[in-house]
């Protein structure tokens, strides 16, 4: 191996694009594969929406890719609103400025239109020197690259390439299949400042998130649903954007009359950027193994391919983001010791991202899911009455969007649960 490696990225989405560029920067010989031009992506179909928590947008901004500090609209807090069949909703809200880590780094989330962001992204990298080749990749490709370039990375989730990293049924992403539709729309109702609202309840759960679009700032209406439930949005036609924003609406009209007041009279001509910004699609959360073999060469899978998590933990572009800081730094390390990038080694990588990130991920999802499947441990009822009374609680477990890791820290298990909340009451 040559003292500057070559490196090959495969996809364009957010792990690979944030990967080259801090190779790039590195002075590290990259070139990056994808199937669609800047201006393909820009005017594409739109991607389910992604939020850059507090410690993900300092990431972003400390590799130098925070491009719409100025123009994304900020949010600091998350209003939960849990909707039980029976009984009162539990509704609090949190601040990730509450936390004093997240503060430290701007206790602020963010969301950018994908299309927008990826776009942006992808031309910034060409503008640094970074080689970007716009063709599809397959199978019989890779035994060419893995033998052009030092280190091989696959960005690229879903179909053939995908494919190749056999799934690992010993590890969970956590959750369990999704449908998911989505509208991007002006002239949705808030009540004063713009903030995630999160509305929970058996049917599905629903994310009003403020995000920034190629026409300025808009709302991003998100309906998730385990098949077969309540929110199920499976009967309308994915391509017929009037029938499917009609279904999100009935739905919610006969589940969620609350919410549905939010996007009453809303129509396909409040789509922000028209019938692409209308979308459904299906989520199996699983794990893979992070290497294939192109004709005994080891390929290194990253983010989606090897975790794809329950987007309603919201851990996608967080997930996507550590997994390419990970692997960055694993890289330059290899590099400054000397070795081979072989199966060993990827295999080694993946398993700090898996241990320091995608399992707490996974944690998150099944938390959600195990909620409405009334499997929760015996104290969770102690915890939510300690959100509706102390904002450090409520803070505390808003600021787990972030750090999912804290979780474990003081909730799930009974003695620390009891013991952290007998802090907080003395206080």
């Amino acid at each position: 191996m040559s003292p500057s490696p070559r490196v090959l990225i495969i996809g364009a989405g957010q792990s690979g694009l944030y990967l080259g560029h801090q190779l790039l920067k590195q002075g590290i010989e990259v070139g990056l594969i994808t199937s669609q031009t800047s201006p393909e992506i820009r005017n594409g179909r739109a991607s389910i929406t992604q939020v850059a928590w507090p410690s993900t947008r300092a990431l972003e901004d400390q590799a130098g890719l925070d491009l719409w500090r100025a123009a994304a609209p900020r949010f600091e807090q998350v209003e939960m609103s849990l909707r039980p069949p029976e009984g009162e909703r539990v509704q609090f809200s949190g601040r990730f400025d509450a936390d004093p880590v997240a503060k430290r780094i701007g206790g602020h989330a963010v969301s950018v239109d994908r299309r927008v962001k990826m776009a942006d992204w992808l031309e910034f990298f060409e503008d640094q020197g970074g080689k970007v080749y716009i063709h599809g990749v397959t199978t019989s490709d890779l035994e060419y690259h893995v033998r052009m370039y030092d280190l091989v990375i696959v960005a690229v989730g879903a179909g053939e390439l995908g494919a190749l990293f056999d799934f690992d049924a010993s590890r969970t992403s956590g959750g369990h299949d999704r449908i998911v539709a989505q509208a991007i729309l002006d002239g949705v109702v808030w009540d004063g400042d713009h903030q995630l609202d999160v509305y929970s309840t058996l049917g599905g759960e629903v994310f009003f998130t403020p995000i920034y679009t190629s026409e300025g700032e808009a709302t991003s209406v998100t309906m998730l649903a385990n098949p077969g439930a309540a929110l199920d949005t499976s009967d309308a036609p994915p391509r017929d954007t009037e029938a499917l924003l009609g279904q999100m609406q009935t739905l919610l009209r006969e589940n969620i009359p609350d919410v549905y007041d939010r996007i009453r009279g809303l129509g396909v001509g409040d789509l922000v950027g028209g019938a692409n910004s209308m979308v459904r699609t299906r989520f199996s959360p699983g794990v893979r193994k992070p290497v294939a073999h192109i004709n005994d060469t080891p390929a290194l899978g990253m983010a989606d391919v090897v975790i794809t998590s329950d987007p309603v933990a919201g851990q996608g572009w967080a997930n996507s983001t550590f997994c390419a800081q990970i692997y960055s730094d694993a890289i330059m390390e290899r590099i400054h010791k000397g070795g081979a990038f072989d199966a060993e080694w990827m295999t080694a990588t993946f398993e700090r991202f898996y241990q320091e990130r995608g399992r707490h991920a996974a944690v998150f999802s099944d938390m959600v899911q195990n909620f409405w499947l009334g499997q929760m441990p015996t104290h969770f009822g102690e915890l939510v009455m300690a959100v509706l009374q102390y904002p450090e609680v409520a803070n505390r477990w808003i600021g787990g969007f972030d750090r999912p890791d804290d979780y474990e820290k003081w909730m799930f298990d009974e003695t620390a649960a009891r013991a952290y909340l007998a802090e907080v009451a003395t206080h």
